[in-house]
């Protein structure tokens, strides 16, 4: 072989090594690129090019401080990829997201887990996918000191909190909008309103209530509250609903409300809304349904298939143990084991049965339709509705009923003159395909359904049907206890007759998930889609 042809060989190698080391200079640019716009999408808020663009330079910069970067892309990695289904379903961290791990055993934890969609993990196993890919095509980025690129990347990320200061002459941590500070902000403000509000309500709880109730008048002598869980009212054949799994309250008599509004649409925050006092939108947790039926005189029963944290109780639970009898099936302890809300039925029934000159009032807190659905009636339905979950969504509602058809024969064998309220704490957004179909509901405060939940009265002694048609809202719901009671309190409002189908109200609020006011009708009307 002659050296000039040996020289050419060479020359040739050298130049397909050059060209395919370019391309994976390339590709590898390519992979940080999409790796930066799943990071900036995975927290709930809609993607933003620009704050894509600074994760872009700022990885391409670093990269070449090779344990930097690693562990930058892996800390990374695994944040958004954890959050990513939460961003889905929930939008940016909230106070109602931090409420609700604070309130959550590890079964109600894997629930969770359960309850979300295939689809939505995707994102997250293709973010952990490309993260790897960034981590092995480091030493391909070529070495980039370029002053120009950090220039770029402070004034995308300052721009924003520069236009602040000059609108506003303040700079506050909510200025700074880039993704991972904001998430970062978004998270510590959450936590700190969450605890700030436990100790506030801890050191209201501590202080005496202002309740000066007239005594209970009726003639029934037991009063029970039915708090349901995560019940829409049109997935109920008592409200219309195609498939008959409500056989106890489609034919009850009493007062069925038609447009009963749940305060809030999550737990915490419902039932708390619903059962303490409010003034000038401040909840007054000294004055709550308890110490208030306390002082109509009757002798109270919190019997909860909900937990109980014990020392470290927060909302619902804490309210619950200043009652008279305090039962709790499930103690929050992480080997707490799942109860059915039939475990509920003896502890009621011994309430029923115990001797007391006062009369009763019985609250009792279910589990009901909590996701995960199929965990709630183990896997087992009566009739097929789309699929397996909605099916095990429509059985978790009739068993709620069976529930309380039990409660009701319970009472009466007794030979007590009882009345009984059922309501639940909020409803579910329904999640669509692309056809769209109804594929599974969750938890949400956007839609009108996620508030639109079922509330009726009935009684040993009801003897007709009626329908009340007007709007009512759970944010009112101690006045119209008080009316169901047969008591006056000056406290509340008795301006309406919430009671009779009359208007009482210009407009119905209800309780976002950052516990913030808003008018019902401004939510996106989502009804049932077969």
């Amino acid at each position: 072989m002659s050296i000039d042809s040996h020289l050419s060989g060479t020359l040739n190698k050298l130049d397909g090594l050059l060209k395919n080391n370019k391309s994976k200079t390339i590709i590898s640019i390519l992979v940080v690129l999409v790796f930066s716009a799943l990071f900036d999408s995975a927290f709930g808020h809609s993607i933003k090019p620009g704050y894509v663009l600074a994760v872009f330079i700022f990885l391409l910069w670093i990269s070449r401080y090779s344990l930097v970067f690693s562990l930058l892309v892996v800390v990374c990695a695994v944040v958004s990829a954890m959050y990513y289904p939460i961003g889905i379903m929930y939008g940016s961290p909230n106070i109602n997201i931090f409420i609700s791990i604070f309130n959550t055993n590890i079964n109600e934890s894997a629930d969770f887990l359960n309850n979300i969609p295939v689809l939505y993990i995707i994102p997250s196993l293709a973010l952990v996918t490309i993260a790897a890919l960034t981590l092995k095509s480091r030493k391909y980025i070529p070495n980039i000191k370029s002053v120009v690129l950090i220039l770029t990347f402070l004034l995308l990320v300052l721009f924003h909190p520069i236009k602040a200061y000059l609108t506003t002459n303040s700079i506050t941590p909510e200025s700074v909008r880039f993704t991972p500070f904001r998430f970062a902000n978004e998270v510590y403000q959450s936590y700190k309103t969450v605890m700030e509000s436990e100790a506030k309500i801890k050191q209201l709880m501590a202080q005496p209530s202002t309740w000066s109730p007239s005594l209970s008048t009726s003639d029934y002598d037991t009063y029970i509250i039915v708090i349901g869980e995560s019940v829409r009212r049109d997935f109920m054949h008592a409200y219309g609903f195609s498939i008959a799994n409500t056989p106890f309250s489609s034919t009850a008599n009493g007062l069925f409300f038609q447009n009963y509004i749940s305060a809030a649409g999550s737990t915490q925050a419902s039932v708390s809304g619903s059962l303490v006092m409010s003034h000038n939108g401040e909840q007054q947790n000294n004055n709550n349904i308890i110490n208030l039926a306390k002082k109509q005189g009757l002798s109270v029963y919190w019997i909860s298939n909900q937990g109980s944290l014990g020392n470290s109780d927060f909302g619902v639970s804490q309210i619950g143990k200043q009652a008279d009898n305090v039962t709790f099936l499930k103690k929050g302890d992480y080997d707490s084991r799942p109860f059915s809300d039939g475990d509920l039925l003896p502890h009621f029934q011994q309430a029923i049965a115990e001797t007391s000159s006062a009369k009763k009032l019985i609250i009792l807190h279910l589990m009901g339709s909590h996701s995960d659905f199929c965990s709630r009636v183990n896997d087992q339905y009566d009739e097929f509705f789309i699929n397996k979950k909605l099916s095990c969504y429509v059985q978790s509602i009739k068993n709620t009923d069976n529930l309380l058809a039990e409660l009701a024969q319970s009472a009466s064998g007794n030979h007590k003159k009882w009345t009984m309220i059922y309501f639940s704490d909020h409803g579910l957004s329904s999640m669509h395909q692309e056809n769209g179909r109804v594929a599974n509901l969750q938890h949400g405060d956007r839609s009108k359904q996620n508030f639109q939940v079922p509330f009726f009265i009935t009684s040993y002694d009801a003897k007709q049907r009626k329908e009340i048609h007007h709007y009512r809202s759970g944010l009112d719901f101690l006045q119209l206890y008080t009316q169901w009671t047969g008591s006056k309190e000056p406290l509340l409002s008795e301006a309406c007759d919430l009671l009779s189908d009359v208007n009482c109200h210009k407009k119905i609020q209800v309780i976002n998930f950052d516990d913030k006011l808003v008018d019902y009708d401004s939510l996106e009307d989502l009804p049932l889609t077969l």
